[in-house]
């Protein structure tokens, strides 16, 4: 990425369209290689030592993502809802950021076309539990997928500007509920949206 941006930088005057195009492609791979690697850093990471957990407000995770998305919700004409009030949850901050990031950032990359495009977020209190839902209104999924999309480089299918995901974020996701003790799966029917949900123990 570092020479692309040099070569485009210093000799852009002297390449003619084709090259342009070959360093747009350098830099895209480059870009999903970068992405791909930050991505299994992280699984990596989970688990392996233990996190430290607390009681968490998840609105402070949520205003700050909230915030971080709300250039590509406002882009995409895209709705974000939260809960008002949410039960606190056992989790460590840090992955609690990454389940909200990683299921809200799937489901604006794969819902498709919407006319109205809407992502909910749901905190509920279970018996012994908690659950989280992330839900949309958007292309659905094929239930012979649900278990599939959660396993490492797998993925729904592209995202709407034609991309590629890693296929790591739901793993990610299944992997910081697992290893809180929680179990992550998804309900969903072509052309009926989508909700993820995944368990956190209350204690």
């Amino acid at each position: 990425l570092g020479f692309s941006r040099l070569l485009r930088e210093d000799y852009g005057a002297r390449i003619d369209e084709k090259g342009r195009h070959f360093l747009d492609r350098i830099e895209q791979a480059g870009r999903t290689m970068e992405s791909l690697i930050h991505d299994l850093l992280e699984l990596s990471r989970i688990g392996r030592t233990e996190a430290a957990k607390s009681l968490i407000d998840p609105r402070i995770v949520l205003a700050p993502l909230y915030a971080e998305f709300k250039p590509r919700l406002d882009k995409e004409g895209a709705s974000l809802e939260l809960p008002q009030s949410p039960p606190m949850l056992m989790c460590n901050r840090t992955r609690l950021y990454q389940l909200f990031s990683n299921l809200v950032g799937n489901a604006l990359d794969h819902m498709g076309v919407v006319a109205h495009p809407l992502i909910r977020v749901e905190v509920s209190s279970l018996q012994d539990s908690h659950q989280i839902t992330v839900s949309d209104n958007g292309k659905g999924i094929d239930p012979a997928q649900h278990d599939r999309i959660f396993e490492i480089f797998q993925s729904a299918g592209r995202r709407k500007d034609g991309r590629r995901g890693t296929g790591i974020g739901l793993a990610i996701v299944k992997k910081i509920a697992e290893t809180h003790g929680g179990r992550a799966w998804v309900e969903s029917r072509p052309d009926q949206g989508a909700s993820f949900h995944l368990t956190l123990p209350s204690l």
